[in-house]
């Protein structure tokens, strides 16, 4: 038995297990043009000067605004249609849009054609009720929103048209009131987007402002554990979930962007004692090498569960990696001072982990250097062993300044990030 058949399958699922959609287009400028295309078809600015209109019977829910592990606010909306009006419709054209209107009165758009082929009487997706429910995510800024929604049977000529309000309150006491500084008031999450995919919502492209500031070069690195084999024993749910947090993470820290110096990202596989993914001196994160080394056929997706129970899990390679790193770093002072090294290590627990005894990490005629580990606790990760995995990490890289921080949701995300920000700064 292998993690393989699993996994393929979370490639082929949305992030939001409601949806199924048709995909207008690969690209997002192409995904654009076919949105008004749709929106000019249904004629929703006449609809609008009409008012509210309900000829086919669904429900709309709004979800408030909250905070994800992208440290962006997220809001939902939920649509359900009756199975019986899914059936008499079901080789009907069925076309939702949504149009969401910011406090300058600045309109963002997106539409979609609705699959109902795959949401008749069989379907996973029916609820108790009769009813098969279609989401919309978005990424939004503070603020007060004017949202209408519509729905549009082009065989009947049949439509919908609600509105509503929304409103999203700023986070109290937040420690990185400027990270969206430059971004849109709304950024839509794409419903054909699923699977990996959907993990690192690679159909956004808005920044956080993740300014450093250093009064020496800083040489950042992120290397991120992206062993299948972790704690998971062939569990690959639990490896999804860990996948779920740590691929949100990686990609706000990718985000970082220095007065002076680099930023680079890894993924390690530390049981096969190998590096999966090297992207140096990024600009952006490419997410493609990365995605290509977690899928079903390739890289630590592939573990067979016999192998799993045999090994002794060990974090060796980590330490491996950041001595060999620390070595190749630049150590030669320039016009604005000595380097700084940082590593920012994203991991889960390593309580599973089988620590030997090992020297001291020799830092003689090395740059000065600061390791921040940063471990997610999905809360429903594998089998673990004896707890303590972190003190034995420190121990391990003595006497390499280790500081820890536990990540259990955004918000403790969020407090981890400002934390090693505000931490590098004053190195």
């Amino acid at each position: 038995m292998t993690c393989r058949r699993r996994m393929s399958r979370l490639a082929a699922k949305s992030a939001l297990a409601v949806l199924t959609w048709t995909t207008l287009a690969a690209s997002l400028p192409a995904q654009r043009t076919a949105q008004q295309a749709l929106f000019a078809e249904t004629s929703f600015d006449r609809w609008q000067a009409e008012g509210q209109r309900e000829q086919v019977p669904w429900k709309v829910r709004l979800f408030p605004a909250k905070l994800s592990l992208h440290q962006r606010l997220e809001a939902g909306i939920e649509i359900h249609l009756p199975l019986k009006e899914i059936s008499v419709r079901q080789s009907h054209r069925i076309v939702l849009l949504l149009q969401v209107t910011d406090r300058s009165r600045r309109r963002y758009r997106t539409g979609q054609i609705l699959d109902l082929n795959d949401a008749g009487a069989g379907s996973k997706r029916v609820t108790s009720k009769g009813d098969v429910p279609f989401s919309w995510g978005m990424f939004v800024l503070p603020g007060e929103y004017d949202v209408e929604i519509a729905l549009f049977d082009s065989q009947t000529g049949e439509h919908n048209l609600l509105r509503h309000k929304l409103s999203v309150a700023a986070l109290a006491d937040d420690p990185l009131p400027a990270v969206w500084r430059g971004l849109p008031s709304v950024e839509f999450l794409s419903p054909a987007i699923g699977g990996l995919d959907g993990l690192y919502r690679s159909d956004t492209q808005g920044r956080l402002n993740l300014p450093i500031r250093t009064a020496r070069p800083l040489h950042m690195e992120v290397l991120a554990d992206m062993t299948a084999s972790e704690v998971f024993l062939g569990d690959t749910q639990s490896y999804e979930h860990y996948l779920a947090g740590v691929l949100p993470i990686v990609k706000v820290l990718s985000q970082f962007s220095p007065s002076k110096g680099s930023v680079s990202v890894a993924a390690l596989d530390l049981d096969g004692q190998r590096v999966t993914v090297e992207q140096p001196n990024l600009q952006e994160l490419n997410w493609s090498p990365l995605k290509d080394s977690l899928a079903g056929g390739n890289g630590p997706a592939v573990v067979s569960v016999r192998s799993l129970m045999e090994r002794r899990h060990s974090p060796v390679f980590l330490r491996d990696e950041l001595v060999r790193r620390l070595k190749e770093a630049p150590d030669a002072p320039g016009p604005a001072g000595d380097p700084l090294v940082v590593f920012v290590v994203v991991g889960g627990a390593m309580d599973s982990y089988s620590f030997p005894d090992l020297p001291a990490v020799s830092l003689a005629n090395q740059p000065e250097c600061a390791v921040f580990y940063l471990e997610y606790e999905s809360g429903k990760a594998g089998p673990k062993g004896a707890p303590g995995g972190i003190k034995k990490l420190e121990r391990m890289l003595r006497p390499l300044r280790v500081r820890t921080f536990t990540v259990r949701s955004a918000e403790s995300m969020r407090y981890a990030l400002a934390r090693v920000l505000d931490e590098i700064s004053h190195l």
